[in-house]
């Protein structure tokens, strides 16, 4: 915030000769505006590229023995099983997407 507030000094100390003053303040406005915007997108990008880090570290070790255990109980695999697991993945679904709605991330 220092750097928007030497901005607003910096312009306080200078004089312009416009005949337009509103929009001379409105587009000093609008660059703010646009460096603010520009810092909570490089947050939330490192936030984000964090998570995703972080989630592949996690889960992506261990996920190589539950394919190799889920490859394998596919032999044995019957209609009812299959109807469970699409039941398991629509409802995950749903509630990830229940979520992320509440979310206002979509």
């Amino acid at each position: 915030m220092n750097s928007i507030e030497s901005i607003i000094e910096q312009e306080k100390a200078v004089t312009y000769d416009q005949r337009n003053k509103q929009l001379f303040s409105f587009y000093t406005l609008t660059l703010i505006a646009q460096e603010q915007a520009s810092r909570r997108l490089k947050k939330r990008a490192g936030i984000s590229l964090l998570l995703i880090v972080a989630f592949l570290l996690l889960f992506l070790a261990p996920i190589s023995s539950l394919i190799e255990g889920f490859v394998a109980s596919l032999s044995t695999l019957d209609i009812i099983d299959i109807f469970k697991l699409g039941l398991l993945n629509y409802g995950l679904v749903f509630i990830f997407y229940k979520f992320l709605k509440k979310r206002s991330i979509f």
